[in-house]
């Protein structure tokens, strides 16, 4: 069974999918910026006006939109690593029983222990898989009570407080004042989300390589 490939095909889905799904909000984003109909800015007369940028509510909006996708797409991205490593054991029939704080230390444990494979032997390393995973656990239960804005769990922050997924506005905040403040807002950029494929694909073809059958 060639379960590599369908990690392929999972991934350029979701590549394809997210691109086209993120489009509109990209373009509205570039409108704005550009003073682009329908976008053009109103004239202004800074007696009376407010000083606000124009259209700043749907510029914001798009930029959420524009997470909100790279959110999903990050949650499939790491469903897709897990159903590898199920269909992997799958195939040798051992059920995973080695201990460990989450998922992911569990099956590291149990590829090492019963089937020889060090994940530390790998292009990708384990820190990397677990950044994904904790940024997806906290997408999807870390809540906040207003607005779509999710923030790092403790722990996320506590191992990357300067993440792959941290948004970049906080990242800027956190390296004037020397540390951060908060736990910082997470953002699915396109290059964050190119990068998690990148780590998945990489990790899942090393394994593959493994394979004895």
């Amino acid at each position: 069974m060639d379960i590599l490939a369908g990690v392929r095909d999972k991934l350029r889905f979701i590549e394809r999918h997210y691109k086209a799904a993120s489009e509109p909000f990209r373009e509205t984003k570039r409108k704005i910026d550009a003073s682009e109909e329908p976008f053009e800015p109103p004239s202004f007369d800074p007696d009376f006006d407010d000083p606000e940028p124009p259209f700043l509510e749907e510029w914001l909006e798009a930029g959420e939109s524009l997470n909100l996708e790279g959110q999903a797409a990050l949650k499939l991205v790491q469903s897709t690593l897990f159903a590898y490593l199920k269909s992997y054991v799958d195939l040798y029939g051992v059920p995973v029983t080695a201990n460990g704080k989450s998922k992911l230390h569990r099956y590291r444990a149990h590829f090492l222990d019963v089937y020889g494979i060090d994940w530390g032997q790998a292009a990708v390393t384990f820190e990397e898989l677990e950044e994904v995973n904790l940024a997806r656990n906290d997408l999807e239960h870390v809540d906040e009570p207003f607005g779509m804005t999710r923030r790092q769990s403790e722990e996320h922050h506590t191992r990357f407080p300067m993440g792959l997924f941290v948004d970049e506005d906080d990242k800027q905040i956190a390296e004037s004042r020397g540390a951060f403040l908060w736990p910082g807002k997470i953002f699915v950029s396109e290059e964050a989300l190119r990068e998690a494929i990148r780590r998945v694909e990489t990790f899942c073809e090393f394994l593959d390589d493994q394979r004895r059958f």
